[in-house]
């Protein structure tokens, strides 16, 4: 169970509304926008600008047009708005001209610096974190969750929320405290003298 920054321990038959989560997905975004522009779109209407990993390409792999990626300076190190990767096929050397935001070519997949005042596309990751607002049992929470399918994409499979720390903590925390509970269930689970997340990822 979650609550805020805080994990407690509950006995799994208390009844408590519940977090769902499946794989992210990624949107294309056509129109363009400065990258700050498109952060604050991503952030609204999805999750925020996208981290790369070698899925994202499919997504927009046939667009020879440069977009923006959640990458950008702080400072004098770049920084992933949100999430990890250790992607770094760059073109050319970024800290030489340039800008203070980063870009991808979806043809040759290499990132590039550009000014943040540059209009561009942009790729999004959505989450797909689902507040449950109904009461149930850990293990109905769980079912539950995993009868959930996906309107847009029927390969989605969701399960109780398992937290992870390249996750965006505030995103989670905004999403559950939609609830009209103090406390809902997540993915964590004591089994066989073990605390162990449904998705086998790894604690914390």
């Amino acid at each position: 169970m979650f609550v805020l920054n805080r994990i407690y321990v509950r006995d799994c038959g208390d009844r408590l509304f519940f977090t769902c989560r499946s794989g992210a997905s990624y949107v294309f975004v056509l129109e363009a926008k400065t990258w700050s522009e498109a952060s604050a779109y991503c952030r609204s209407y999805h999750q925020d600008l996208v981290s790369l990993s070698g899925d994202i390409f499919a997504i927009f792999l046939e667009r020879d047009i440069p977009t923006w990626i959640g990458l950008h300076k702080d400072g004098a190190s770049w920084k992933w708005s949100w999430g990890d990767s250790n992607y770094t096929n760059w073109s050319g050397e970024p800290s030489v001209g340039g800008g203070n935001c980063s870009s991808i070519s979806s043809l040759t997949k290499q990132m590039a610096p550009l000014s943040c005042d540059t209009r561009l596309p942009s790729v999004c990751i959505s989450d797909n974190l689902v507040l449950v607002k109904e009461n149930g049992s850990w293990q109905e929470a769980l079912e539950r969750c995993r009868g959930l399918r996906s309107s847009s994409d029927s390969n989605l499979r969701y399960d109780l929320l398992s937290l992870q720390p390249a996750d965006n903590q505030d995103f989670i925390r905004t999403k559950i405290m939609q609830a009209d509970t103090e406390e809902v269930w997540t993915g964590l689970r004591f089994l066989a003298g073990d605390w162990l997340w449904v998705n086998g990822a790894d604690m914390l």
